[in-house]
């Protein structure tokens, strides 16, 4: 069986962060990387890449049975990858089902007993079980980069450099027109607009809201207030773009991250 992951390190989101195994009772937590081998597996077939790409019935993490494959390498590297042709198939595979339950339990297995795990499967950043995560700690600080959660434990103020994922904006914002991005501004007591919104953005381990108000959001988004009011088409799609890219299943961004007290006593 083959865990396809798509396009980037994130956490297999097939899997839960706690699923119990209805036969036997035996629960599974989603491990931080994988034993084994990885490999790429590259679409050449339109439609298959039009599942996995546009109509979205395959994300990272996802179970796929892949029949009727071919060995390969990579043209410049020869790095050797699977070639999933015109002729082979690609069958979505639910993480209940009995095959997925008895691949899910042997690797569980291999994990409880300390099997070691392929760093390359890792999520970013890397942090696991009370033994792993000091490996895990010691490679965020030589990169530069700190955990979710490192970002909410560090009193404040203070910066970070962090590697996350971005779940959804505050208020909610679907990238499909110019009148949805009217939502992630507010207007001032003078009259004016700024940005005033959030990104609910997560790791492997923790999540949290992060505030994009005035300038770094108009940075963020290569746009202004004003460029939405007058409706600025140019500008406005390359936003939009931006934001949906931002928002896509399995991207990871990396971005630098303050924390501040606020006068309520709570962290911002």
């Amino acid at each position: 069986k083959i865990l396809l992951d798509i396009r980037s390190s994130s956490p297999p989101s097939s899997w839960p962060k706690s699923s119990v195994m209805a036969d036997d009772n035996v629960t599974i937590r989603a491990p931080i990387a994988l034993c084994g081998r990885v490999i790429n597996a590259i679409i050449w077939e339109e439609n298959l890449w039009d599942l996995i790409h546009r109509e979205n019935m395959i994300e990272v993490g996802s179970f796929v049975r892949l029949r009727n494959i071919n060995n390969a390498k990579l043209p410049i590297t020869g790095t050797h990858c699977l070639s999933v042709h015109a002729k082979s198939s690609l069958t979505p595979l639910p993480f209940d089902a009995h095959e997925i339950k008895v691949l899910l339990k042997g690797h569980n297995t291999r994990v409880s007993s300390g099997v070691p795990t392929n760093p390359t499967s890792a999520i970013l950043p890397a942090a696991a079980s009370s033994r792993q995560r000091a490996v895990g700690n010691q490679e965020t600080k030589r990169h530069g980069f700190s955990t979710v959660r490192e970002c909410l434990e560090k009193p404040a103020p203070a910066s970070f450099t962090t590697h996350f994922e971005v779940s959804h904006t505050l208020p909610i914002c679907n990238p499909t027109s110019i009148d949805a991005m009217k939502a992630l501004y507010t207007k001032r007591k003078n009259g004016s607009f700024s940005f005033r919104f959030a990104l609910h953005i997560k790791d492997s381990t923790s999540e949290v809201d992060v505030l994009c108000l005035g300038r770094v959001a108009e940075d963020l988004l290569g746009i202004t207030t004003q460029d939405i009011i007058a409706e600025n088409s140019d500008k406005c799609k390359a936003a939009l773009d931006t934001l949906k890219e931002l928002l896509s299943p399995g991207s990871i961004c990396e971005g630098k991250i303050q924390s501040t007290l606020g006068k309520d006593g709570k962290l911002y």
